[in-house]
């Protein structure tokens, strides 16, 4: 096999870009340490599915994804590491609460009140965009005709983004993307209101190939000791990251009981 893809994409915007690359290429020569032949990659695209596909590569040694895609699919092709722990956002496990975020310009002040209002999401296989939403709905209403049937948008900024020009009303947003945004690009931020949170979850899984000479143990202790290097905090610092949490396959299983309550009011298509 090949030079086999090393990325961390789930967060990696432009203005963060350099501190992604400090961090995935400390990664990459941690796996060679442990004889992998591992090389820097950034994927082409952010498109959903582009990325699955991305994922599911057998070229592809190390990556990160969301939770949901992971015990839909991607279970099938890689384990999980872990995942980062956010400043002020998850706890010490690495489990977090997304935020459900409305125009001001609306009265909702609770998602009791977001009744006939238009829902955007990321996609229809996004923990934080669809998931938590449909979970955060259900905790206030039983049937799909709560809301309006939604709109995709493809990813978190693109959600924002027909927030801003009163497109949608609503959206769930992953809490480590929607303070990245609040610090780098405030527009996309600004004019809207924090009326909720999605129920707790483990955050964004990093993942290594089952196809690997590197086992699960050697990588989770490289990976931690990674993220508690002085001379990477800045880089963690400019993304909000606070270090790194070793978790199991078995920690995401809980998201399928998640996936049938959000069906309820909030079902995919």
């Amino acid at each position: 096999m090949s030079q086999r893809s090393v990325s961390l994409p789930m967060y990696d915007f432009p203005e963060v870009h350099e501190s992604t690359r400090l961090i995935v290429s400390a990664i990459v020569a941690a796996l060679q340490r442990l004889g992998e032949d591992a090389v820097l990659d950034e994927p082409n695209s952010s498109m959903h599915a582009e990325l699955m596909r991305y994922w599911r590569n057998d070229n592809t040694l190390l990556s990160q994804s969301c939770g949901l895609p992971f015990i839909e699919d991607l279970h099938k092709y890689v384990d999980v590491l872990g995942t980062p722990t956010w400043a002020g956002i998850s706890d010490e496990r690495g489990w977090y609460r997304t935020v459900i975020v409305v125009r001001e310009a609306l009265p909702a002040m609770s998602v009791a009140e977001l009744e006939g209002m238009q829902p955007v999401i990321s996609n229809p296989q996004s923990l934080s965009g669809w998931c938590s939403l449909g979970c955060a709905l259900a905790e206030v209403a039983t049937t799909p005709s709560f809301v309006k049937p939604y709109i995709a948008a493809e990813r978190h900024t693109g959600s924002l983004q027909l927030l801003q020009d009163g497109k949608a009303d609503f959206a769930s947003i992953d809490p480590g993307t929607f303070q990245l945004l609040q610090r780098h690009r405030p527009s996309l931020t600004q004019g809207l209101r924090i009326i909720g949170r999605g129920p707790l979850v483990p955050a964004t899984p990093i993942h290594l190939s089952k196809l690997r000479k590197a086992s699960l143990s050697e990588m989770k202790t490289a990976m931690s000791e990674i993220f508690a290097r002085e001379n990477l905090r800045h880089a963690f610092a400019e993304i909000g990251i606070s270090g790194f949490a070793p978790m199991e396959n078995d920690d995401y299983t809980m998201i399928g009981t998640l996936v049938q309550r959000a069906e309820s009011v909030l079902p995919r298509r």
